[in-house]
């Protein structure tokens, strides 16, 4: 006789397993033992940041260095001295206006612009060399005998070898003129104008500058409260001259002048 089995057949349950039991990822060339993937570079983004942030030094120092030479390049104090005391023997006799130093009509002012740059040189060398005695003969009245090549090469040098140039005495200012002797006879004194002179703007365009100047009376000058002069602007001027330098190689030369 058969005997029938009826209990239930047992069940098998699948029990998850913890974290911790399940199998470690294998360590591969892709994967470390963390189970972390490996970079292709392990230092690229430390790296990256540097270079980032050396191109931002860069970047700033372009600027830093941009700005200052838009500084440097709108600085024109040095040009306006150098100017002014080129200018200085012609600004001291305020010439009439011309448009073209080699066909204007000579002025007066001219050659005693020319023969004043000398006197001036001079005064400047014994005062440099504490020479108290000048290199230049004086005669009795107490002007240097210059030649008359060295007052050439002076007009020359502030209105170019174009310019026209007739020798002669000027009785007002007191140059002497000898043709006899081959010099001019130049006081030697410094020149009282009554006013000062101002550099108000420098303008380049190509080789020619456009130098304005302002002529300020020495009475509209004032003083600190310790008795200093302030010194004056153009902006306290009564009357403007705009000269017209033309450059050639390391020089300039007067070529126009106008009043404004």
């Amino acid at each position: 006789m058969e005997i029938q089995n009826d209990l239930p057949m047992e069940k098998t349950i699948d029990i998850p397993l913890e974290d911790e039991q399940k199998p470690a990822r294998p360590v591969t060339r892709r994967y470390n033992k963390r189970g972390k993937r490996r970079g292709k570079y392990a230092y690229a983004a430390p790296l990256g940041m540097l270079i980032s942030l050396l191109a931002l030094v860069g970047v700033i120092a372009l600027v830093v260095s941009g700005i200052n030479a838009i500084r440097r390049s709108a600085d024109t104090s040095a040009l306006e001295e150098e100017l002014y005391y080129f200018l200085e023997p012609v600004l001291v006799y305020t010439p009439a206006a011309f448009e073209d130093i080699d066909t204007a009509e000579e002025q007066d002012v001219f050659l005693n612009a020319a023969a004043y740059r000398v006197m001036l040189a001079e005064q400047i060398r014994m005062l440099r060399e504490g020479d108290e005695t000048t290199q230049y003969a004086v005669d009795d009245n107490g002007r240097l005998a210059v030649p008359v090549k060295e007052i050439d090469a002076s007009y020359d040098a502030l209105f170019g070898t174009a310019a026209p140039l007739t020798h002669r005495s000027l009785g007002d200012s007191g140059l002497l003129y000898s043709e006899a002797d081959g010099y001019y006879y130049v006081p030697f004194e410094v020149a009282n104008t009554g006013y000062r002179v101002v550099v108000d703007t420098v303008k380049r365009k190509g080789n020619t500058y456009l130098v304005r100047v302002g002529y300020v009376l020495n009475t509209d000058i004032l003083l600190d409260e310790h008795g200093n002069e302030i010194k004056p602007t153009a902006d306290m001027a009564t009357h403007y001259q705009t000269y017209t330098l033309t450059r050639t190689g390391e020089s300039y030369y007067i070529s126009a002048c106008a009043d404004n």
